[in-house]
């Protein structure tokens, strides 16, 4: 069985952490920053990302 973590749709557009737990995080690409709202087109594409991975699971 093959598991994958994909980020929740909902998750920061830096890093991919949950809004609830996210606080304060560090990335190269964006450096500190706080939870930002991912753009539209990355909720499509995580929860499309999760779909397969369902399929698969």
């Amino acid at each position: 069985m093959k598991v994958t973590r994909t980020p929740s749709p909902n998750a920061c557009q830096h890093c991919g952490i949950d809004p609830r737990t996210h606080a304060r995080q560090w990335t190269p690409d964006a450096g500190w920053h706080t939870w930002e709202q991912p753009t539209q087109a990355q909720i499509k594409t995580r929860m499309r990302a999760r779909r397969v991975n369902r399929k698969e699971n």
